[in-house]
């Protein structure tokens, strides 16, 4: 019993510890991909029509919001083969947008399935699988113990150095100094609950039911203003019910509805969230988190004209 409860509090240690061993953005990046956990029950609720089954992946207040996409994406992927997969398409980049907006992550869209992602996440996904926490157990553990013997070995190489030679003085200091802090992180991380998703800051047990960034005195969330989105959410309906409507309109609305549905992915992704900003710029305030909207601002540079494009491709 005592060998058990060994093992389970060192299981704990090196798996909070991982998040500073390999970097706690490893961790966010295995929801955006094609074969991640996000994306594979949606390909599921989709083929069985249960949105439920992905609804543990988002946030409570946001439960409406994909709610509306599934039926959204059901109802267009009825259409054809082309339309079903973009609709897909649109259902998983909007589900994985809105869980990782929960994480307190930026979205910069959906990966490729088989990207490599490191030994942790595959390791875990894999102990979850086979309920055997062994393999992945000795790859923390080794980890961990590889990162301090390191460490340790570079600070005492340089602790005997000349008391005359400041330089070599420097160096040791520095060594000593990346060892503790490596040890002191590795500590301070195995008594503090791991980040994980819709994070409690204030530790009341409670999830928090926005998704904010509050820095310096200033709120921001950055989100579609509702008006837009309210629009969006007409057109849609308005689309559906012409693509049933058969004859020209409804050949007519299935071409547009090709076009439409990504392009709607795009502007709600980083095309439209940034517009949040406008009241704020416009009092002259300016705040450092306000830096966070930089990836979605680049990524409309570099597609503005494709965009355009698709603009004129509807009307």
């Amino acid at each position: 019993m005592k060998s058990n409860n060994v093992i389970t509090s060192l299981i704990v240690f090196v798996v909070i510890s991982m998040s500073l061993i390999f970097g706690y953005n490893e961790v966010f990046a295995h929801c955006d991909g094609m074969d991640g956990p996000v994306v594979k029950p949606a390909q599921k609720a989709l083929d069985t029509g249960d949105v439920n089954l992905v609804l543990i992946w988002v946030q409570k207040k946001d439960e409406s919001e994909i709610k509306k996409a599934f039926q959204r994406a059901l109802a267009v992927r009825k259409l054809s083969p082309e339309a079903k997969e973009l609709a897909d398409m649109y259902f998983f980049e909007t589900l994985v947008r809105v869980h990782r907006a929960g994480e307190g992550a930026p979205y910069t869209g959906l990966k490729p399935a088989g990207r490599d992602l490191g030994p942790a996440i595959p390791a875990a996904d894999k102990a979850l699988e086979s309920s055997s926490v062994d393999p992945l157990l000795k790859l923390l553990t080794d980890t961990m113990q590889g990162g301090i013997q390191e460490r340790l070995k570079n600070a005492v190489a340089k602790k005997n150095f000349n008391k005359d030679d400041v330089e070599a003085g420097r160096e040791y200091v520095k060594a000593y100094v990346e060892f503790v802090h490596y040890v002191e992180g590795l500590y301070e991380a195995s008594k503090n609950p791991a980040h994980g998703h819709f994070q409690d800051p204030e530790g009341t047990g409670t999830h928090k039911e926005e998704h904010k960034e509050t820095k310096g005195g200033e709120t921001i969330e950055f989100k579609i203003p509702e008006s837009l989105k309210v629009e969006h959410e007409k057109l849609h309906a308005e689309l559906v019910k012409a693509t049933e409507a058969g004859g020209k309109i409804g050949d007519a609305a299935k071409a547009v509805a090709k076009i439409l549905h990504p392009h709607f992915v795009k502007e709600e992704e980083y095309a439209l969230p940034p517009l949040v900003l406008l009241s704020l710029l416009a009092e002259g305030k300016v705040t450092s988190e306000m830096g966070n909207v930089l990836a979605m601002t680049d990524r409309l540079k570099m597609e503005l004209s494709q965009m355009l494009g698709e603009h004129k491709a509807i009307v």
